[in-house]
């Protein structure tokens, strides 16, 4: 399904088995560790819904993620449900070192792909491209910025992709959030602070799952009613409240495969590819009333926001 998705760590090891070393938390050596952002999670996309890319990074510097973008009218007999860019990897940063007060720099030392890059296969219905991780490709330095870094001096390239291209549009003068700069490829990430897994014993029901979200996406309403907020501010905002659905929307599929026999799943899986189509032509619509202006990130996101909360309360019939 088009959207951006944040898969586990899997590490491959001799005779097929998974397993993951936890080594020591790497850090520059002057404030900045890797155990600073490992409870965030990395987004680089086009917003509303379209291809995207999460990361995670861990206290030792490995990382973890997955990147895809959907194209439900791609078909052909043989995948009737359209086709799908894809690739889930895990890797290694190197240890980071400082460039100046907000600014690190490190380099990819190891990626490793689930899936061949440039290999295709069938899936569900589906074509899967299996391809590299759009956002990290053709890497050479890895530059991060701290929350607080001064907006006015990062790369308008890097401003571009997170919501700053034009500062006059915003009051904020400081990131506030850690950036993450692929320089070579002017790739850009933002990063939010992860949703809390439902732990065991935590919530006993979808219900207390679902009201957590709604929190969270009440928290994000509250802020868009400011009336201090300039247009910039108002499109991230938006952009998060997406995300957050969409997050969502993507752990619950994941549950559905291991739940659902192989039947229900085939059908719910038609049934996503036509939901997933519907929700993209209801966007571009609703961007094309205001298509040009600062105003469409905002409106298109909004709307992508209603339709996936609307699609996760449909999926979770399926765990009541």
């Amino acid at each position: 399904m088009k959207s951006r998705t944040v898969v586990a760590l899997t590490v491959f090891c001799a005779a097929g088995l998974v397993c993951r070393v936890q080594a020591e938390p790497v850090q520059a050596e002057e404030g900045f560790s890797y155990a600073d952002v490992a409870n965030l999670e990395f987004a680089f996309s086009s917003g509303a819904g379209a291809w995207g890319t999460g990361l995670t990074i861990h206290a030792d510097g490995t990382f973890e993620g997955n990147y895809h973008d959907t194209e439900a009218g791609v078909r052909a007999e043989t995948y009737p449900n359209g086709t799908r860019y894809v690739c889930d990897f895990t890797g290694q940063f190197t240890e980071p070192v400082k460039v100046n007060d907000y600014t690190y720099s490190a380099q990819i030392q190891d990626i490793q792909y689930m899936k061949e890059p440039g290999t295709t296969e069938i899936v569900d219905g589906i074509q899967n491209i299996y391809s590299e991780a759009y956002g990290l490709d053709k890497a050479e330095n890895i530059l991060f910025y701290v929350k607080g870094a001064p907006l006015a001096e990062l790369p308008e390239e890097y401003r571009s992709w997170v919501g700053y291209y034009d500062l006059t549009n915003t009051s904020d003068t400081e990131l506030p959030f850690v950036g993450l700069y692929n320089e070579a490829a002017q790739e850009g990430f933002s990063s939010y602070m992860q949703a809390e897994p439902v732990q065991e014993g935590q919530a006993s029901s979808i219900e207390e799952e679902l009201e957590k979200i709604a929190q969270q996406a009440s928290v994000l309403r509250e802020k868009l009613n400011q009336e201090t907020l300039s247009q910039d501010d108002m499109n991230r905002i938006a952009s998060e409240l997406f995300m957050l659905w969409d997050d969502e929307l993507n752990s619950m599929w994941s549950r559905l495969k291991e739940i659902l026999p192989a039947e229900t799943m085939s059908r719910l899986t038609d049934e996503e590819v036509a939901w997933i189509s519907e929700k993209e032509s209801a966007v571009a619509a609703a961007g094309a009333e205001v298509a040009g202006g600062s105003m469409q990130p905002f409106v298109e996101n909004t709307k992508a926001a209603e339709l996936t909360e609307a699609r996760v309360h449909e999926l979770a019939e399926y765990f009541r």
